[in-house]
């Protein structure tokens, strides 16, 4: 690869099925550049990397879910010349993808450490050719069920006379969405009345979903785009010992590094515990 190229590690995933706690989790790789500045030098410097870890998931994924889109993780690399969820920017080549200003994807590349992105969409736009890709599916009913609930949790809030669209509302929405917002004068606020109508609208007819129900449905976007990707399973996420195996094989699949056990086990019984509102 171009020197000048970012190497990339991309975590594909439909809404509410945990990517952003499993990129969480790979950018413990000591290869992979953690989305948060401060984390990222502790983990350079060796310098209570742990314990700073443990306390960024404590604020990122919090056990209030009305709290989630406010706090969650949130990819600090320049996504202005594509989508994650739609076509757009789907041809956007390696070439333009690493001339644009980004100052945090430069200094991944200047470290010579991979950039993790995100994608709810199948198809990866060009510049995504020959990269690594981890893929969470969604196959049986035990996981849909598991993604509806959380992701109406994390999505919803229902108040006496109104329903709350927390990605949408000033007040819920992550600080990045605002300008976009505010451009687009974005619908935040439903009728009680339509609950049903809107879980039937945003939940169970989520768009990104029906392309995780199976793996096939990469198969001629991945070897368009001659990717190595990776799958695994959202109900591994269901208990530590079966997602500490898949984070083992993710980690050696794509050579991150040796895994550190003892702080993924944390990491993984404080989200885990925290996914059941109480």
């Amino acid at each position: 690869m171009n020197k000048n190229h970012p190497d990339l590690l991309i975590t594909r995933f439909t809404h509410g099925s945990a990517g952003k706690f499993l990129s969480t989790v790979l950018q413990t790789s000591e290869r992979v550049d953690h989305w948060d500045l401060f984390v990222q030098q502790c983990k350079e410097d060796n310098n209570f990397f742990h314990d700073v870890t443990v306390e960024y998931c404590k604020r990122k994924f919090p056990q209030d879910h009305s709290l989630h889109i406010l706090n969650e993780p949130m990819v600090p690399y320049c996504t202005d010349l594509y989508s994650t969820s739609y076509p757009r920017g789907n041809n956007v080549t390696m070439e333009q993808y690493a001339s644009q200003v980004d100052y945090r994807t430069s200094l991944s590349v200047e470290k010579n450490i991979i950039t993790n992105l995100i994608f709810n969409k199948p198809q990866l736009p060009l510049f995504c050719q020959n990269q690594k890709v981890v893929t969470i599916l969604v196959t049986t009913e035990q996981e849909i069920e598991w993604l509806r609930n959380t992701l109406w949790s994390k999505h919803f809030i229902t108040k006496k006379d109104k329903i709350i669209y927390t990605p949408s509302h000033l007040d819920y929405c992550s600080l990045q969405s605002i300008p976009k917002l505010l451009n687009y004068s974005a619908i935040s606020e439903f009728n009680v009345e339509d609950k049903q109508k809107i879980y039937n609208k945003y939940v169970v007819e989520n768009h990104t979903l029906e392309w995780y129900l199976n793996k096939n449905n990469f198969v001629e976007f991945d070897n368009k785009n001659n990717l190595n990707n990776f799958f695994i399973n959202l109900h591994d996420f269901f208990n530590t010992s079966s997602f500490i195996k898949a984070i083992y094989e993710v980690f050696n699949h794509f050579n991150l590094g040796k895994i550190d056990k003892f702080l993924i086990e944390k990491m993984h019984k404080l989200w885990w515990d925290r996914q059941h509102q109480p």
